[in-house]
C-alpha cells in the first residue's frame, strides 16, 4: 500500500528537509546545553539534540564576520542552528522549528529560522519579531524596502555537499 503521508521531508527537494536557526549569543555549545534544559529533554552533552522530527546541531555562523551590524542582522549572529529533518511529516517539521525557536525566545535569546516554510512558524520564523529597517530614500527615490530579503539567500544546511 502507498505511503498516504506525502512527500517525506527526508526527499532531496522537500522544502522541509532543513532549517537554519540564527542566534545571536556566543557559544553554540551553550546555546544547545541551554535549549535542552528548557525542552527538559535528557540526553549526552552532546553537541547535538533530536526534537520531534529535527536533529538539531550547533555551530559557529560562517557568516558572521564580527563587524559592527544592525542588532537584527542576523546573518551577523554568531551561532546557527542546523536543524534537519530526520522523519516526519511537513507539518512535524514545522512543528518541531516552532518548539526550538519559541523554547529560544522564552530563554531570552533573539533567534530567527531561515527556511522554505518560514511563514509558516511563529511570528513569520522571527522576522516579526526582528524587523530589519528599510533603507533611506536616496535623493527622492523610492525605496522598495526589504521586504524578505533574506529568502534568496541559500540556507547553510543546503549548501553542505551531498553525499549520494
Amino acid at each position: 500500500m502507498a505511503d498516504d503521508r506525502g512527500p517525506s521531508p527526508l526527499d532531496r527537494d522537500s522544502a522541509y528537509e532543513d532549517a537554519s536557526i540564527f542566534v545571536d549569543a556566543e557559544a553554540a555549545l551553550r546555546v544547545v546545553a541551554r535549549l535542552r534544559d528548557a525542552l527538559g529533554i535528557v540526553e549526552d552533552d552532546s553537541p547535538e539534540l533530536t526534537v520531534g522530527a529535527l536533529r538539531v546541531s550547533g555551530a559557529h555562523n560562517d557568516y558572521a564576520t564580527g563587524r559592527r551590524a544592525h542588532p537584527f542582522d542576523f546573518l551577523q549572529w554568531p551561532t546557527v542552528l542546523e536543524c534537519e529533518a530526520t522523519a516526519g511529516t511537513p507539518a512535524e517539521v514545522v512543528q518541531a522549528v516552532a518548539v526550538v525557536l519559541e523554547a529560544l525566545w522564552r530563554g531570552g535569546f533573539k533567534a530567527l529560522a531561515a527556511c522554505d516554510f518560514e511563514d509558516e512558524l511563529p511570528a513569520r520564523g522571527g522576522i516579526d519579531r526582528y524587523p530589519y529597517p528599510a533603507p533611506a530614500l536616496d535623493r527622492g527615490a523610492v525605496s522598495l524596502g526589504t521586504g524578505t530579503w533574506w529568502k534568496n539567500l541559500t540556507s547553510p544546511g543546503k549548501r553542505k555537499v551531498r553525499n549520494l
